[in-house]
């Protein structure tokens, strides 16, 4: 077994134990292999990566992708459901802004909105449009922290796309589908919590997005920085 990816195989069991405690629900499992996820993969990333600002920020969003998987789960429990979802959802908001700030920083100033600005518009469409699906099924006291977290992750999808033929293309590749994925992980977390939509294998759905993209987004970097 290669040492050096040790703490992958493990994000890779914990991915499959998680999932499959989604398709055959059980919690026991959930509750063990989801903290693991992050934990893992962040370890992984730790280990494989150069040490810089870019990947100190995604380290740090990786971190915080794992307290807004603890908070989350935990709002399944019988009492404070509604703060340990708005925990959740700020700890991911982190997540977001790290990856946006590292995505945004990367290019330097020379990213694809310079050249084609219009292209931010298609990304602007999105957040018109999830807020305004989610806003008249959410408390109100929801709607302010939903509607930043939808803007920041939209601000987080635009700078990736940004480095659009900044970077090579290999890397750009994962990091997009992967910020991609994360996008629909989070709309889909959103209608479920919110329009109460009876979509099957929901809890699957988010679990296997969110899992393909935190993993694509790793693998992005470390080829970005070319470590592998």
């Amino acid at each position: 077994m290669n040492t050096k990816n040790t703490w992958l195989y493990l994000f890779f069991t914990a991915a499959f134990v998680n999932l499959y405690a989604e398709i055959f629900p059980n919690q026991l499992l959930s509750y063990i292999s989801k903290p693991l996820l992050m934990i893992s993969l962040g370890f992984h990333f730790w280990n494989n990566r150069q040490q810089n600002q870019y990947t100190n920020l995604i380290l740090t969003g990786l971190f915080f992708a794992f307290l807004g998987d603890t908070f989350l789960m935990l709002r399944f429990g019988e009492t404070n459901q509604q703060l340990f979802f708005l925990l959740g959802l700020g700890s991911f908001l982190v997540t977001q802004l790290c990856y946006f700030i590292a995505f945004w920083t990367y290019a330097g100033g020379d990213g694809f909105l310079k050249k084609q600005p219009w292209i931010g518009f298609l990304f602007l469409l999105y957040f018109v449009g999830n807020t305004y699906n989610l806003w008249y099924d959410m408390p109100t006291a929801f709607r302010l922290p939903v509607l930043v977290y939808s803007g920041v992750i939209t601000m987080m999808a635009v700078s990736c796309f940004n480095l659009y033929k900044a970077i090579p293309r290999n890397p750009f590749q994962y990091l997009m589908v992967g910020v991609l994925l994360f996008v629909i992980s989070d709309s889909l977390i959103g209608i479920s919590q919110f329009k109460k939509m009876a979509i099957p294998y929901t809890g699957f759905l988010i679990m296997s997005t969110y899992i393909a993209a935190q993993y694509l987004i790793v693998k992005g970097s470390l080829l970005l920085e070319g470590e592998i």
